[in-house]
């Protein structure tokens, strides 16, 4: 579903740009199609890690960039850290950064140390607090108060997210159920009353051969309580995504409504002070790289705290980084796919210096 809306846009730059496609199955094979409907992906051959890796590595023109479409727990830890081992630079974080950004409570207190708010919570843990449910909903009743949030640790798109609202033993027994239905590890956190948004930090060339932080026009999302999964991506009556071969954005398209968000939000200078701030320390405490994405609440004097690291984006028309660059007033950030494709060129210059210094025989010197 991303991969092809990204790939499929009409404006994208094919004379100095060839997209190829490898592409991993859910049983770990891997195929090199041409194309990413579902008839063509199937008839593709299939082969092995092993014989992945020598065909990358043989690739002639060699392969510049690697952009990221698998956004399982897989996708963004493993692999993007196997394309980082050939040498090949990945557009957007690193495997190392995704691997505590996937786990919502490792990201809390790796942002929290670089002085970035958020929610106070508690992690459980299914071996520990899942032997006996209604005990630790007791337990959890009498430590603090509703209204407080239950979540999976390492779910996206708010999959297994309660808002639990009363103190009620069978609310709280629910939430934490169908928390470990999706994680061994849940968060149990304060639910913070306000307004919710998105930030977003975007590297950008500073003329001088490095990058500044450019913090892009926020979304506010108007929501009676809270963003659930439904919100996120749209389902089928089966509870499936929705997506086929003509439409495979249907899901995400389905998913917003109309009049449920606002960007540019509308925030006072002081609160959007207090947003940049927050994300840019959070970029820099998880070693953030080409981007980063937060979900942030405000509450009702003002002060934001960070919900979520998202560290991912598609870069396809539909993709929030490219919507927030559309809202930009940098001519240079627009229209899709400039950023992208700005992106693409110093990941591209990346790894060809890494080839450079690897082709270059190093000199050695006398120990004195």
């Amino acid at each position: 579903m991303y991969g092809r809306t990204c790939a499929s846009f009409e404006g994208l730059d094919r004379d100095n740009f060839r997209h190829e496609f490898a592409v991993v199955g859910c049983d770990g094979m891997w195929s090199f199609s041409p194309a990413l409907d579902e008839n063509t992906l199937q008839a593709a051959e299939k082969c092995g890690l092993g014989a992945a890796m020598a065909k990358l590595e043989a690739a002639n023109p060699p392969v510049d960039v690697v952009m990221p479409h698998m956004f399982c727990q897989e996708g963004m830890t493993h692999y993007r850290s196997l394309c980082e081992m050939l040498g090949l630079e990945v557009l957007g974080n690193s495997g190392h950064t995704c691997t505590l950004g996937n786990d919502k409570f490792i990201t809390k207190h790796v942002c929290k140390a670089a002085g970035v708010p958020v929610p106070a919570g508690e992690q459980l843990r299914k071996e520990i607090h899942g032997v006996d449910i209604p005990a630790t909903a007791r337990r959890l009743i009498k430590e603090r108060s509703a209204p407080f949030i239950v979540k999976p640790a390492r779910e996206d798109n708010s999959i297994g997210l309660s808002l639990v609202r009363t103190n009620s033993p069978e609310e709280v027994e629910a939430a934490l159920i169908k928390g470990f239905e999706y994680d061994n590890h849940i968060l149990v956190e304060e639910y913070i009353a306000g307004r919710e948004c998105r930030v977003a930090v975007l590297e950008v060339e500073d003329g001088e051969g490095g990058t500044r932080l450019q913090i892009l026009p926020k979304i506010e999302y108007l929501l009676d309580d809270i963003r659930t999964a439904e919100h996120k991506l749209a389902r089928t009556s089966d509870g499936k995504i929705k997506t086929s071969s003509d439409n495979p954005g249907e899901g995400i398209m389905a998913a917003k409504k109309q009049g449920d968000r606002i960007c540019p939000a509308e925030f006072s200078p002081e609160v959007n002070a207090r947003l940049d701030d927050l994300a840019i320390r959070a970029h820099g405490a998880l070693q953030c790289k080409y981007y980063s994405l937060y979900d942030v609440r405000i509450n009702e004097d003002g002060y934001p705290f960070m919900l979520e690291a998202a560290l991912f984006c598609s870069f396809s028309p539909l993709s929030v980084i490219v919507s927030l660059a559309a809202a930009s007033n940098d001519e240079a950030l627009k229209p899709h796919p400039r950023v992208f494709e700005m992106l693409l060129k110093r990941a591209a210059k990346e790894t060809r210096l890494r080839r450079s210094r690897a082709r270059t025989p190093q000199s050695v010197g006398a120990l004195r």
